[in-house]
Order: structure tokens, then sequence, then C-alpha cells
């Protein structure tokens, strides 16, 4: 069953707060996706989405990483904790999710930087994931400009 574009909005949003959760904890990513389902009401969400998103972004951390820190203008650990789960799950979703237009991913990946994110935070998202989309959806931008 394919889910409405506000159900995976939501997801995307549990995701963020979850993927920022896992960078402070020690927690194992299955235990931080089954506290989300606990303590919050999914009903309106995407909740396989979500964990696919937090397990999708949490297993493959390094390789995304290997591929957003050639664009950062500086050392990752200087960019805010929000911003960073956000890089994480858009690029995570340009790599993983072809079925979602490159422009989607972008645009919920800023929408959830300016919502949680540091002031300004989105449009650095933006360039990051805009540079980003370019490498994992070289056909589908190209057709676009």
């Amino acid at each position: 069953m394919k889910s409405s574009p506000a159900a995976r909005h939501r997801a995307r949003r549990f995701a963020l707060q979850a993927l920022y959760q896992l960078r402070f904890s020690e927690a194992p990513v299955r235990q931080i996706i089954d506290e989300f389902f606990e303590d919050n009401d999914f009903k309106r969400a995407d909740a396989a989405y979500f964990a696919e998103l937090v397990e999708g972004a949490a297993r493959n951390r390094t390789t995304l990483w290997e591929a957003i820190e050639p664009l950062l203008d500086r050392d990752s650990e200087a960019i805010d904790a929000i911003e960073q789960a956000t890089l994480l799950l858009g690029a995570f979703e340009l790599a993983s999710k072809p079925e979602i237009p490159y422009r989607v991913v972008l645009s919920e990946a800023v929408d959830l930087a300016a919502e949680f994110g540091a002031e300004g935070g989105h449009k650095y998202v933006n360039s990051i994931l805009d540079r980003l989309a370019k490498q994992y959806r070289s056909v589908e931008t190209s057709q676009s400009r």
C-alpha cells in the first residue's frame, strides 16, 4: 500500500528525531525505533517508512557521510546535530529511494531543517543535498534543469 505524502512527511519528522537521538545514545537502532513507536502517535504517519528510514540511514551512515563530507565547507563535527541528521536522512533517500523525486527529497529535508535546525541551517542543508543529488541522481537532475 502506498502511503500519502502527509504520512511520509510525518514519518520523516519522526525519523529525523530518532536519528538525532541515536547520535547521542548508545542504544541499538531497533531500540530507538521501538521507543518511538511506544512514545508517539503513528496513526497518521507511515510507520513502516519511518523504520526503514532510521534503519537504513543508521546502517549506511559511514557510506553516506563519505559522500557528504567532500561537499562540506567545514569539519562535520562543526555542523549542528540537527543538520547532520537531516543531511543523513536526505542522503539516504537520494541514494536508496529513486522512486521519490529528488526535488521532493530536498524540499522535505529543507522543511525539516527549517523547523528543527538552527537559523539558516535549512539553506546549508539545501546546498549540500542539491550537490549530492547531482551525484546520486545525475540523470534526473540533468533532465530537470
